[in-house]
């Protein structure tokens, strides 16, 4: 039988947090789901705990050392009608599945939603995202407007999108992938309730190579400026002249490539207010 929700982990040396992770997924209140655990080139004994799992929802993938090709072979994998996304570290709450998937059950035009976040570990904060299409679409230019773990994916639009997870935006990835879809037409939407526990701790991948980061989020947000500006001319012509100076100026280093993307913003937001995007 299919599942209505597909659960993609990917892990990479997780034994220590890996079991609290996968009994808060085995615990929700909503059922009818698979777990595709998908190793990521581990060398502790991550493998080994997950084989422990008898539960016949957890389907293990072995894969060499490549997190965007785990990421991409779970999308890939998954049969349920949503994918949810979850990282081996962090901890569902017990209804997260079953919010998510009423959610879209019955917003049948948003094609992927996240939520809130509750921090833990070094950390202890709500981490908030914006809730509405224009402020996330809007602050796409800016930084990324999901939290990765708390995403659940309507498959089929996914799948029609041809988008995938892309190397070349190192701790970003997800980022770069909620542009692309954005560019597609994609409607999404936060949930503004926590639903899991992020875990933050000096080991995170993301905190080691915070400036990688920083720098592939900048080359995300020009990117998916240049898009936005053509759309935006191709829409109205009159916002050429504008952006095509604040383009020079940028090209000429007379502003940064931080100030070029906050200059943009707004105007983007009320160009998608305006058209009702």
């Amino acid at each position: 039988m299919i599942p209505a929700v597909s659960i993609v982990v990917p892990v990479f040396n997780a034994g220590e947090c890996l079991p609290e992770c996968l009994d808060s997924i085995l615990k929700q209140t909503f059922p009818d789901f698979e777990l595709l655990v998908i190793d990521d080139g581990s060398t502790d004994n991550s493998i080994d705990i997950i084989k422990s799992y008898m539960d016949k929802r957890v389907r293990l993938i072995i894969n060499k050392h490549d997190f965007i090709g785990s990421l991409n072979i779970g999308l890939n994998k998954a049969r349920g009608k949503y994918i949810a996304r979850m990282d081996a570290d962090d901890i569902m709450l017990s209804h997260r599945l079953q919010t998510q998937f009423d959610f879209m059950e019955s917003h049948p035009d948003i094609g992927a939603c996240g939520s809130y976040a509750e921090s833990f570990g070094e950390i202890k904060a709500i981490i908030q995202r914006p809730m509405e299409q224009a402020d996330i679409i809007s602050s796409m230019l800016l930084s990324n407007p999901f939290m990765h773990p708390t995403i659940m994916i309507r498959r089929s639009l996914l799948q029609q999108s041809g988008c995938l997870y892309k190397s070349g935006y190192s701790c970003a990835e997800d980022y770069k992938l909620w542009t692309d879809l954005a560019l597609k037409g994609f409607k999404f939407a936060n949930i503004p309730e926590t639903l899991i526990y992020y875990r933050i701790s000096t080991q995170q991948v993301t905190r080691v190579l915070q400036n990688n980061m920083l720098a592939s989020s900048v080359k995300i947000g020009l990117e998916y400026a240049e898009e936005v500006m053509e759309q935006m001319i191709a829409k109205d012509e009159r916002f050429g002249e504008f952006l095509f100076s604040l383009t020079e100026l940028l090209n000429n280093e007379l502003i940064s490539a931080t100030t070029f993307l906050k200059s943009m913003y707004p105007i983007y937001r009320d160009y998608i207010i305006k058209y009702e995007l």
